[in-house]
């Protein structure tokens, strides 16, 4: 990230429904092995940014990588354990949450379009020396609010209000997906699955950001990118794994895939679970 340098923000004082934030860090993880096991008496959710790792959670480790989310219960004790190669940026956020409003899960994947949105969201901290002063209190708090949305989201704890449907019928999300799943082809258009739900591409993006908080490009990627791991997953060739999902130039859909998880689709397809879903 652009003009780095370690964070440290107490005293946030951020109180919403249900939740309350209470300090920030950013830092790069020491280059020692392994932390030793410890808990909080807060929740913590980490948003890894850079480099790579691994972090055990309530004996349960979960490999870490830019975009991995993961969200420490209080008193769950948990370690890092570090990779080869960079030490990873990692932001970490404590905060109480309240566990009666919404079920999380402890690892994700932001998209790689969050991920990009994040680092930009955060770089726009390094731009005043003193952020660290409660004058800058309200900077701060535009930018963790802005962040927290996309991770709640990942891990299931935060959903947005769904206002064009109600319970007797599927969201709107999942009607898309379905569709995705079943009519997605390297010859179909985003616009021509728009016009499948009968709305207007644009338009259909603004209920879907309402709805999910992706667009429909987004959720096209995140049906694509399942689809390709349980294919390599069950040892599928690569070079076949692409076409199937409706990516037929081999090398784009490695790029895209390393884009997407941080590895190429042929290192997966050796050591399948690098990313859960």
């Amino acid at each position: 990230m652009k003009n780095y340098r370690p964070l440290l923000i107490q005293d946030l004082q951020l109180n919403l429904p249900n939740l309350q934030v209470l300090r920030l860090r950013m830092n790069r993880h020491m280059p020692e092995a392994r932390w030793t096991l410890h808990s909080h008496d807060h929740d913590q959710l980490l948003v890894y940014l850079m480099g790579r790792g691994q972090q055990r959670v309530d004996g349960d480790l979960y490999p870490a990588q830019p975009g991995t989310v993961i969200h420490i219960a209080k008193g769950v004790e948990h370690a890092f354990e570090q990779s080869r190669g960079r030490p990873p940026l990692c932001l970490v956020i404590d905060l109480i949450m309240d566990h009666t409003r919404g079920t999380s899960h402890v690892c994700d994947q932001l998209t790689a379009e969050q991920l990009v949105e994040t680092k930009a969201r955060l770089s726009t901290l390094f731009r005043h020396p003193q952020i660290e002063r409660r004058e800058m209190s309200l900077r701060v708090g535009a930018v963790v609010l802005d962040v927290l949305d996309m991770a709640l989201k990942a891990i299931g704890w935060l959903s947005a209000v769904n206002r064009f449907s109600t319970a007797r019928h599927f969201s709107l999300s999942k009607r898309v997906e379905r569709l995705l799943e079943t009519k997605d082809g390297p010859d179909v258009e985003l616009h021509t699955i728009a016009e499948m739900t009968g709305y207007q591409h644009d338009h259909l993006n603004r209920l879907l950001r309402t709805e999910c908080g992706l667009t429909l490009g987004q959720l096209r990627s995140r049906v694509r990118l399942k689809r390709a791991v349980a294919m390599l997953e069950e040892k599928q060739p690569v070079q076949e794994v692409g076409a199937r999902i409706g990516i037929m130039d081999a090398n784009y859909f490695a790029r895209w895939f390393k884009q997407q998880t941080g590895v190429s689709p042929s290192r997966w397809r050796r050591q399948p679970g690098e990313l859960r879903f």
